[in-house]
């Protein structure tokens, strides 16, 4: 039996189309299994970041289902008396006003946050009158979700009550 060109060339081509054909395919079932298992989302590229000003530290910033947590420091050269953190979602405008809109803030340090010290800051459903803090884990979202906002110092300092002082940005991902 003899073959002619034609068929050759129809058979290559066939061979070439199913080769391809299968990789294509495999290829798209990978893709459409990652996509399904949301890597491609876009929330899952938030990283955690905590940005202090001058003078100040954060570190560590964890955002559970009910509490946050982290490490903030001050080295202004002064003492602050009765202090709280503050966790202040964005759009919530400044804590210096007599009514704002925070997501939390920590128990008080009725010690005090001398210079160059570093303080754990737990922030759970503790509720103050004094500077407006509501329950954290109504405020921020569910697992996964993100949160942006800023720390802020609520203080005495030198005799002076009522100060605010903003520490910190942060960008963390509630887990």
């Amino acid at each position: 039996m003899k073959t002619t060109f034609k068929t050759r060339k129809a058979q290559s081509a066939m061979e070439y189309l199913m080769t391809y054909g299968w990789a294509i395919l495999i290829i798209a079932v990978v893709l459409g299994a990652l996509f399904s298992l949301g890597v491609f989302s876009s929330s899952n590229l938030l990283g955690t970041s905590c940005i202090a000003y001058s003078g100040f530290t954060c570190t560590s910033p964890l955002l559970h289902s009910s509490s946050f947590t982290a490490t903030v420091g001050q080295a202004t050269g002064t003492t602050w008396t009765a202090a709280n953190i503050l966790l202040v979602g964005y759009g919530a405008g400044t804590p210096a006003a007599a009514a704002f809109a925070v997501a939390g803030c920590s128990d008080p340090f009725t010690n005090g946050i001398t210079s160059g010290q570093t303080v754990n800051v737990i922030m759970t459903s503790y509720a103050s009158t004094t500077t407006g803090c509501t329950s954290l884990s109504t405020n921020y979202g569910s697992v996964g979700s993100a949160f942006a906002g800023s720390l802020w110092a609520f203080y005495t300092a030198s005799g002076t009550a009522g100060l605010t002082t903003q520490l910190a940005n942060l960008n963390v991902k509630a887990s």
